[in-house]
């Protein structure tokens, strides 16, 4: 598919191909119809000296002829109404030709050869048919390097867009240059609405890191009061609530450091079913996770990766598989791969197309919730360089993916 710059290049190169065949054209009419005029101009002042001779002298001179028979039949009609002329004749001996009436019924005409190709009207078509190709050739080679400037400004332009949907910052300098064109105009407004949304984006984070940690103390406050409460059962619910409070004001701060980017991996190296077997065999009973199977395929692989991260993320979809899906679930481990599917209705559409978004569940069959647990998973996955995906495993349910990096190898003689 051709791009916006062979697309400019092209209609240059067409409209200045068509200005130069039209401007040609004209050149050859021009210089043709001037080519005649001064051939029968010449003939004219021909027959006026042979006029002449021949009025004083009875005698034809300078190639002069009465009554010829070769005369063409429109010059002898007008010499025949009382005018003289002058005619260019066609077919195999093309000649010009000039005639006027002399004593009453006589016709005096001269002609020459007259080719319809001339060297000269050979060689102006020459030179206008190099020069056009060479004009052509030339705006073809000019409009490639507009094309590309301007191409290059839209790509850049483009570019901090996609930069700016993926959460990182625009280049500035390259969108804030300098012009008065429509193409400055656009990187203008796009700088101008990457650092609004910036301004934005880090007021929400830096209002979610303090909201959550205004809330820390008071929650803590609320679960040591709650074991002053009398009633058990008061007691109970008041834990279990001041419990929930204290899992969401953590998951909030733990959202606003990975949007932030303050977190980084400790890579170690792993023996990953060792790891996956660990993680479920911890997570049994714990947020409703129960009944889950490991399967190993093929060998055991060496990752480097964060067990603790591992851990996070895969606890998370196995607490979303245990509260949205259906059991059984299954987590298999083959190569770097995890694969953790329930038996229950499958991910939303919008989040398999889209990813998780934080205070969003998107489907009522998914159960409530608000959304973190997923978007803790995705961001600890960027965290640790692996790739977790969402889809429908085969025959239904949801089925979680993540691709952890393989350990490097030692080099030689460590």
């Amino acid at each position: 598919m051709m791009g916006i710059r062979g697309r400019i290049a092209l209609a240059i190169s067409f409209v200045t191909a068509l200005a130069v065949v039209v401007l040609g054209l004209a050149v050859h009419h021009i210089s043709a119809a001037e080519r005649d005029r001064q051939a029968q101009a010449y003939q004219d002042d021909l027959l006026s000296s042979a006029l002449q001779i021949y009025q004083r002298d009875s005698t034809l001179a300078l190639g002069a002829q009465l009554d010829d028979a070769a005369l063409p039949f429109p010059l002898a009609q007008a010499v025949a109404r009382g005018r003289s002329g002058t005619y260019i004749s066609g077919g195999e001996d093309p000649r010009v030709w000039a005639a006027t009436a002399v004593g009453g019924d006589k016709v005096l005409s001269v002609s020459a050869p007259y080719p319809d190709r001339d060297p000269l009207m050979t060689a102006l078509d020459k030179a206008l048919l190099v020069a056009g190709a060479a004009t052509v050739a030339l705006m073809a080679v000019v409009a490639w390097f507009v094309a590309q400037s301007l191409s290059r400004r839209l790509r850049m332009s483009a570019a901090a867009a996609r930069r700016i949907a993926a959460g990182e910052p625009p280049d500035a300098e390259a969108l804030a240059a300098g012009g008065r064109d429509e193409v400055a105009e656009l990187g203008r407004s796009v700088h101008h609405m990457a650092t609004s949304l910036a301004a934005r984006v880090e007021a929400e984070r830096e209002f979610t890191a303090d909201v959550a940690h205004e809330l820390r103390t008071p929650v803590a406050g609320l679960v040591a009061s709650a074991e002053l409460l009398p009633h058990p059962r008061a007691v109970e619910m008041v834990r279990e609530r001041a419990q929930t409070m204290r899992v969401l004001v953590e998951d909030l701060l733990e959202v606003s450091r990975l949007d932030a980017g303050r977190e980084r991996a400790q890579l170690d190296a792993v023996e990953l079913p060792t790891l996956v077997r660990g993680i479920v065999k911890r997570a049994q009973g714990q947020r409703g996770v129960n009944d889950v199977a490991v399967d190993v395929v093929g060998e055991g692989r060496i990752v480097a990766t964060d067990a603790r991260r591992v851990e996070r993320i895969l606890v998370n979809i196995l607490a979303n598989a245990a509260k949205h899906g259906k059991p059984p679930i299954e987590v298999t481990v083959e190569g770097t791969r995890i694969v953790v599917r329930d038996h229950g209705d499958g991910y939303p559409p919008d989040l398999v197309d889209q990813g998780p978004r934080r205070f969003r569940t998107a489907a009522p069959e998914r159960g409530t919730g608000h959304g973190l647990g997923l978007t803790i998973a995705v961001g600890q996955a960027v965290v640790l360089g692996a790739r977790l995906e969402f889809g429908t495993a085969d025959g239904g349910g949801a089925r979680a993916v993540l691709e952890l990096p393989e350990a490097e190898a030692p080099a030689e003689g460590e």
